[in-house]
């Protein structure tokens, strides 16, 4: 009778011990997905926009 309670208690703690590790991969699963679009959009406007170094050699150049 010990060992049924023994591990239906072992049980019920490792259960929780799973269902907050899954938890935390999901969470950092979904930070992952929406973080990367935004690096993707912040990378196609850094390459689009020139940096203020760059626009002053060119404007030096041209004069």
């Amino acid at each position: 009778m010990k060992r049924i309670i023994l591990a239906f208690g072992l049980s019920l703690m490792l259960s929780g011990c799973v269902t907050a590790t899954l938890a935390t991969a999901v969470v950092k699963t979904t930070a992952a997905v929406v973080t990367l679009p935004v690096k993707a959009v912040g990378a196609a406007a850094k390459a689009i926009t020139p940096d203020g170094e760059e626009a002053d050699e060119r404007a030096n150049e041209s004069d």
